[in-house]
């Protein structure tokens, strides 16, 4: 029997090998049995799927069993982002929801994002308390039940209402931009341009049929998997590209040259546009991974900077408790104030096209003003795989045994962060005041990642060979 874990965001296992029928009701079941401790199974569940190998089918699963239980559904009609389920279930005041989907995953992986009431990442109480649940319960199966509670439904319409609130899609439209979508196969399909398709605003959707295998890459917008976006926005002439990842929570753009605008550069002018352009106010959180421009706008404009650990439910967690402008990780995903304590990669990239309505300039020209004031990023990462057995002891070993100096820099500080189960992150902040090195376990994929900022893109190279180095792998 395979063991059910919750990592940073949800359970994900290899299709067929931990992701089965049979394990995906026990933890419908287990979920049901979580709603009805705490009285919120008479509010519903909303229940959303990605685009990848049986998502439909196992979605359809969950639903019933949890229709079993007394439950009422409402089970998305087609693909849907993660981010459109997540509005859904706070704007119906449903008691959680679940999207079937293993976001950027490798396409042998799917999952389960558990999401409650609030419409946000399930924090680590929560998940623990599921996890407690596994195999309590018989897993219920009532087909009269599963035709009576369970009901098919599109969210998209009542997402983009509010959207419509938030962002300037009028402006966006009579622009004039030319711009190029990249759904990477995956859920986002084609929602932006159904919506920005009018007036004087021209928009290509490339990739946008759903793929179980997401074309060979892995569906996370990074530089190294969207060529056909930037060969298309060159080629057509484009003034902007963007990407959706596999359930569209997290987004990358392009630039009319051709160029990758970092995910970090892009949470700074996220601060900058909602503070100076939209008079919004509230603090800015950050991931441990995410560089410091981020933390040198939000000083410049007054605002609480705060950092957490890697995953968006320590985001999630901060925006629940505490006046919250923004929250970001630097893999693209952001939340945002009046919305949901949830990664947008659809409304986040339509908050950077108003900026570049709003004052009338390229994204290029916004990026070159930001780095005139704040500072060039110069940033790095790499995903090592590692499936040996010692993963996760990996960090509290080198914890153990630190360095007093990386590729020459004496360590100033060290941070460490604790993962699900063990501590699975450590950061070395070096004497420079301008360079750091993350290494960190992922807790849902056989992979180390490490993560470097530096004073230049050598030095950040070297910080990463340095990182392989203090571990002994790879490199």
């Amino acid at each position: 029997m395979s063991r059910i874990v919750f990592g940073t965001d949800g359970w994900r296992g290899v299709i067929a090998q931990d992701f089965t029928f049979n394990n995906i009701k026990v933890v419908a079941q287990a979920l049901a049995d979580y709603v009805g401790v705490h009285g919120l199974g008479q509010r519903g569940l909303i229940v959303g799927y990605d685009t990848r190998f049986l998502s439909d089918m196992f979605a359809r699963s969950f639903a019933e069993v949890v229709a079993s239980n007394d439950i009422p559904v409402l089970l998305a009609s087609k693909p849907t982002p993660t981010p459109v389920v997540s509005f859904t279930i706070k704007n119906r005041g449903a008691g959680g929801g679940v999207v079937i989907t293993a976001s950027h995953n490798p396409p042998m992986y799917n999952g389960v994002k558990f999401k409650p009431e609030y419409g946000g990442s399930a924090l680590t109480h929560i998940t623990k308390e599921i996890e407690s649940l596994l195999y309590q319960s018989p897993v219920k199966h009532d087909e009269e039940k599963a035709k009576r509670y369970v009901k098919r439904v599109n969210f998209e319409a009542e997402y983009f209402q509010s959207v419509k609130r938030l962002v300037d899609l009028q402006l966006i439209g009579n622009s004039g931009l030319k711009i190029v979508i990249d759904a990477m196969h995956g859920a986002g399909d084609k929602i932006l341009e159904r919506r920005l398709s009018h007036a004087k605003c021209e928009v290509k959707t490339i990739r946008s049929k759903p793929d179980p295998t997401f074309g060979g890459v892995k569906p996370e917008p990074i530089p190294q998997n969207l060529q056909p976006l930037i060969d298309r926005v060159v080629k057509w002439g484009a003034d902007v590209g963007l990407a959706t990842d596999g359930d569209a929570d997290r987004f990358g753009m392009i630039t009319s040259k051709g160029k990758f605008a970092t995910p970090h550069e892009l949470l700074a002018l996220l601060i900058l546009h909602l503070h100076q352009n939209r008079g919004w106010r509230g603090g800015v959180v950050k991931t441990a991974s995410v560089c410091d421009i981020v933390t040198r706008v939000a000083e410049k404009l007054g605002l609480p900077i705060y950092n957490v650990p890697v995953g968006f439910k320590n985001v999630c967690e901060l925006m629940l408790k505490e006046d919250i402008l923004i929250g970001g990780e630097e893999s693209g995903g952001i939340g945002f104030k009046n919305h949901v304590p949830e990664r947008d990669g659809i409304l986040a990239p339509l908050f950077i096209l108003e900026m570049m309505a709003m004052k009338r300039k390229s994204l290029e020209e916004i990026l070159v003003e930001l780095r005139r004031e704040f500072g060039e990023v110069h940033y790095d990462r790499i995903d090592l795989s590692y499936d040996k057995p010692d993963r996760m002891s990996l960090i509290p070993h080198l914890q153990s045994q630190p360095p007093r100096q990386v590729c020459g820099l004496n360590v100033e500080k060290i941070t460490t962060y604790q993962g699900v189960e063990v501590t699975n992150g450590i950061k070395f902040h070096l004497d420079d005041k301008r360079s750091w090195l993350l290494i960190r376990a992922s807790e849902t994929e056989p992979v180390i990642r490490i993560y470097a900022e530096a004073t230049s893109d050598d030095m950040a190279h070297k910080l990463l060979r340095q990182g392989q180095w203090l571990l002994k792998i790879g490199g």
